[in-house]
């Protein structure tokens, strides 16, 4: 299972405690797949500089291959994080590294190579054009069995335009509960089913915080619906993408929709007990989530 996730490494930098971790939803879903058992690559773009070299480090301890990680001269990005209770707020004002990801032909004929099975993108990394142009080089270049998009709408760093996009390019969908009222609310769609039919997209995963998760199957016109996990509330940084990693590691091994969503929830409550976005996992926690 060989996936490539496209988007932002940056250091999520607690304001209050005065605290940075590394972060950004294409590197931690990556994170969590490759600690799943899955072969994760990411796409992205650090600095010449300190947290740099931390990104690199972290992405071979999570073993996470690095080879398309490109240096540019961008510092590498960060975003400050408040919390209203445990809920996050995301501060991404400051251009990063991963704003400049520059993809060459050469990369390009490398990543045709790789035969990869996923590709995973979001919207942050659209905001800026070189980064987005170097998706939709990728989208049209490589060949991926499926394409999965994390929305994670993030302040107002998306368009309608990235959005329409998103939306046509996905086989995939993953969203929240505030995402997907957006969505209905800006007249993007009605309803899930909807939103299926009109960008030709097959499965919606679509999350609830402590009411659990929600998946949309185009194909069968069928909803799955998998409970909220009791747990303390530590941190929902890095849930969401703690339980998109797992759902789809275990669609690709050839689960029924039931488990893998069951899966998901497992994990993301898991995560949210957790200080870490990239927590160590218990044999206990594998045992349920593959």
């Amino acid at each position: 299972m060989k996936i490539l996730a496209f988007g932002e490494i940056l250091f999520d930098v607690d304001v209050k405690k005065n605290e940075r971790k590394l972060g950004g939803a294409p590197m931690n879903f990556c994170s969590h797949l490759s600690k799943l058992g899955a072969e994760g690559y990411i796409l992205s773009s650090v600095g010449h500089d300190e947290s740099g070299n931390e990104a690199l480090e972290a992405a071979e301890k999570f073993n996470v291959n690095k080879k398309y990680i490109i240096l540019n001269d961008k510092s590498t990005g960060v975003c400050n994080v408040t919390y209203n209770g445990s809920e996050p707020s995301y501060d991404l004002s400051r251009i990063g590294a991963y704003d400049n990801i520059c993809v060459s032909d050469e990369m390009l004929e490398e990543m045709k190579k790789e035969n990869f099975d996923i590709l995973y993108f979001g919207t942050l990394a659209q905001r800026e054009n070189e980064s987005k142009n170097s998706l939709f080089k990728v989208l049209e270049n490589v060949s991926f069995g499926k394409v999965f998009c994390d929305m994670n709408l993030r302040q107002h760093y998306y368009s309608d335009e990235v959005l329409t996009f998103s939306l046509q390019k996905t086989d995939i969908l993953k969203i929240n509960r505030d995402e997907f009222n957006f969505l209905k609310e800006k007249g993007f769609c009605d309803s899930v089913k909807n939103l299926c039919e009109k960008y030709n997209i097959e499965k919606v995963l679509l999350t609830l915080d402590k009411d659990g998760a929600e998946l949309y199957d185009f194909n069968e016109d069928k909803t799955y619906v998998s409970e909220g996990v009791e747990t303390e509330e530590v941190s929902s940084v890095g849930a969401g993408d703690s339980m998109c990693a797992c759902f789809l590691y275990n669609y690709m091994s050839g689960c029924d929709l039931q488990t893998c969503l069951d899966r998901a929830n497992i994990m993301g409550a898991y995560v949210v007990s957790c200080k870490e976005a990239i927590p160590e996992y218990t044999q206990e926690l594998l045992n349920k989530v593959r």
